[in-house]
């Protein structure tokens, strides 16, 4: 439902606002019973449009039941003319005990884009200054690619939170936050990486060299195939595997737009990848072939890999391997959110393997150059 025009307040009554909203909370209690105001961080969730910011509100009580924060949503609005901001707020409560209530900050700003500096202001005020803070990018843009909207709000921050599922343009978005990374000491964590632990885990086991001696040194070949809005989640494994392998990328051809075909060098030899996209299906990597070349007494062979249902399900083509498979866990967005906020030192196998998808992004060109 959209906020109505009454609901609004001046950002200067914020504060006076949650002041009656706990004072109102705690008259209510009876028989001795506490209430609690509960905060671990600050979180700040940039949204694009009234949509985006109603979806944004409807993750918030399970993002605070996993992690309390005071929350704050950034809604950039965009026929919202001027410097003008509008302000919303609530609290979230849920009982833990017979005589105990935990209760959480919501507190929203509504700004047109001549307005980002003041909510930027704003915000900084309102930030609880003992904690950390995070800033939640839920916009399908890249954050570095926003220009002055992401810059007024980064640098309060110590994490940045986003996710590269359905990026229009990945290359472009790669190098951007790749980029912005290395000039930032902020740490940066995508999604995309979370949503990829049973992709490498069940190749780490399936191909480690107690079950297959010597095939990650042979790798000569892989093919990927990939759902609509997925190629962020395969260039992240594949950039994974190239800095786990020591691959450096030689040259990558975009085609017709849902082909991608790299050309990397390894310490074993040339590395083939083709990665296909499909017009149909959810957002995820579909299925994977990778093959090797023969060496060391050891034959030639491939394994493939496939998304099946709620299984990643590995088939070895050596006959005398078993075949295996890993569980998949759909998780919600705010409780991925939720579980990476607990970790603000940042993964440095994710940086590796941002730093070499910014390397396969840079050798992408297109057919038609």
């Amino acid at each position: 439902m959209n906020r109505s025009i009454e609901h609004y307040i001046d950002p200067v009554e914020i504060e006076r606002e949650l002041a009656a909203i706990w004072g109102s909370i705690n008259r209510h209690q009876k028989d001795g019973r506490t209430v609690t105001r509960a905060s671990m961080s600050n979180v700040m969730i940039f949204c694009d449009g009234e949509d985006q910011a109603l979806d944004a509100a409807d993750r918030i009580p399970r993002l605070v039941r996993h992690h309390p924060a005071r929350v704050l949503v950034l809604a950039l609005i965009d026929d919202q003319s001027g410097d003008e901001v509008r302000a919303w707020v609530t609290a979230h409560s849920r009982r833990v005990g017979d005589r105990q209530q935990l209760c959480a900050e919501h507190i929203e700003l509504r700004f047109g884009a001549g307005g980002a500096a003041r909510t930027a202001s704003i915000v900084r005020s309102l930030l609880i200054s003992d904690l950390p803070s995070a800033l939640w990018w839920l916009s399908p843009r890249p954050p570095a690619l926003t220009g002055a909207v992401f810059e007024s709000f980064a640098p309060m921050a110590n994490q940045i939170i986003y996710d590269s599922i359905g990026w229009a343009d990945p290359p472009r978005g790669v190098l951007a936050m790749t980029q912005w990374s290395k000039n930032h000491r902020t740490v940066i964590f995508n999604l995309a990486w979370r949503r990829l632990k049973p992709w490498r885990r069940i190749l780490s086991q399936s191909l480690a060299p107690s079950v297959v001696p010597g095939a990650l040194q042979r790798i000569d070949a892989i093919e990927l195939h990939h759902g609509p809005h997925a190629l962020p989640l395969a260039w992240l494994l594949l950039g994974w595997l190239s800095s786990r392998l020591d691959w450096k990328p030689q040259k990558g051809v975009a085609k017709s737009g849902k082909q991608l075909v790299w050309q990397f060098v390894s310490p074993g030899g040339p590395v083939r990848i083709e990665v296909n996209r499909s017009d149909e299906g959810p957002p995820h990597i579909d299925r994977m072939r990778i093959s090797w070349r023969g060496g060391d007494n050891h034959p030639a062979s491939h394994a493939d890999y496939r998304h099946e249902g709620h299984h990643i399900r590995h088939v070895p083509e050596d006959a005398e391997l078993w075949p295996s498979s890993i569980p998949t866990v759909d998780q919600r967005l705010e409780q991925m959110v939720a579980a990476q906020l607990a970790h603000r030192a940042g993964d440095a196998l994710f940086t590796a393997s941002i730093g070499f998808s910014e390397a396969m992004a840079k050798v992408v060109k297109s057919d038609a150059a």
